[in-house]
């Protein structure tokens, strides 16, 4: 049996960070409906839909409960990346701390944030968990050729976007990489899921995706103001080979 005083030490051990890292293209109105005015400038860090607004990745991150921000770079005005962004989530007991680290893409450069991000999920990335939330730009294009990293360890990933099992799902098969919640469905990828996964990662992990998916149906029809069976449809299913069964209580539909 362990002296009392190492299982105190043991039991006082901080758990690791979990890294996520975040790849969101700026709304671009050349590309999408995006809204008026800044909303779609593709350029606009304080006004456009998908960073500055209001259920924008900096500015509703930044203010949710729980988030600090612990870091913050900008990129020349001309470059592709806008802005480097750190977040932090709070760990209360037993969870995980979980940083966010969010490139924020000029929208006119989406397909290098494309190619950014099927690169760190074929394994340039060191995070624990890669994120794309913006346009499913492979509705618009052939997938660029990105190859696999000799060596490297494939990223789990997440894509919130309209259909990408449908069109992310494909490219990301012969990269070795395994999917953890993708969307069958139009939707909006919006910030609100941010702070979901990353929450629920801080109390699951990364070993329990029928979670990770439950928060993100839960949080949809949270602020989509649908029912949950609505919201359900717009992810896809957790096969029972990808991790564990779903959570008691919360069926998958």
């Amino acid at each position: 049996m362990l002296p009392f005083l190492m299982l105190s030490l043991l039991a006082a051990t901080p758990a690791p960070v979990v890294e996520i890292e975040v790849f969101v293209p700026l709304c671009d109105n050349a590309l999408i409906a995006c809204g008026r005015g800044p909303a779609g400038d593709p350029r606009s860090l304080e006004a456009n839909l998908y960073w500055g607004a209001a259920y924008g990745a900096e500015r509703f991150l930044s203010r949710a409960p729980g988030f600090q921000v612990r870091g913050r770079r900008d990129g020349p005005a001309d470059s592709a990346v806008l802005r480097e962004l750190v977040i932090e989530r709070a760990a209360a007991h037993g969870e995980r701390p979980v940083r966010l680290l969010l490139h924020a893409y000029a929208g006119d450069r989406i397909d290098s944030a494309l190619e950014d991000f099927l690169r760190a999920a074929a394994g340039a990335s060191q995070a624990d968990l890669v994120v794309w939330a913006g346009h499913d730009r492979l509705m618009d294009r052939s997938p660029p050729a990105i190859q696999r990293l000799p060596g490297a360890m494939p990223r789990p990933v997440v894509v919130l976007a309209c259909m990408s099992e449908q069109f992310f799902g494909p490219v990301l098969e012969p990269l070795g990489v395994r999917p953890v919640v993708l969307t069958r469905t139009l939707m909006a990828p919006e910030a609100y899921l941010l702070e979901a996964l990353a929450s629920a990662t801080a109390r699951h992990g990364l070993t329990e995706p029928a979670a990770l998916r439950t928060a993100l149906v839960d949080a949809y029809a949270r602020y989509q103001r649908i029912t949950r069976r609505s919201a359900s449809s717009v992810f896809s299913r957790v096969h029972p080979a990808e991790g564990s069964s779903p959570v008691p209580g919360t069926p998958e539909m």
